[in-house]
């Protein structure tokens, strides 16, 4: 499934403030009750840091989420895009990253280095503007 931004949303990326942004937005298109679900996207970006696409991998339940490796960088590969982002919700609203956050994010980031992809960031986002960030806290 491919999410679509808004003609009138900026695509370039700064920061990682900019993508959490974008993605909370996203996330809150969802009702109340859908949003209780886990999401993981991929977000691919140009060298300009524009954004090229962002794709929904997954819908989990609760507090899990099922992700294929190869899903991840599917669409990078497809459209050669050279950076991606990582983001999924929390829908707890605690956006500190579990222990299969962190396994997860250290798989994807061989798989990038091997591709000779670079994985910018990965964010943890809720419905509040509180968001975690990998690079931010030095974990990736």
């Amino acid at each position: 499934m491919n999410v679509r931004i808004s003609k009138d949303e900026n695509t370039r990326i700064e920061d990682s403030y900019d993508i959490a942004r974008i993605m909370r937005k996203i996330l809150l298109r969802q009702n109340k009750l859908h949003r209780k679900k886990e999401y993981f996207w991929t977000i691919g970006l140009n060298i300009k840091n524009d954004i090229e696409y962002i794709e929904l991998l997954t819908i989990g339940v609760l507090n899990q989420n099922s992700l294929d490796l190869v899903e991840v960088f599917n669409f990078a590969i497809a459209k050669k895009c050279k950076r991606i982002i990582l983001c999924h919700n929390h829908p707890s609203g605690d956006t500190t990253p579990s222990i299969e956050d962190k396994n997860i994010t250290k798989k994807i980031k061989k798989g990038a280095d091997v591709l000779n992809i670079e994985l910018l960031d990965h964010l943890i986002i809720c419905d509040s503007k509180e968001f975690y960030s990998f690079v931010a806290l030095e974990m990736l």
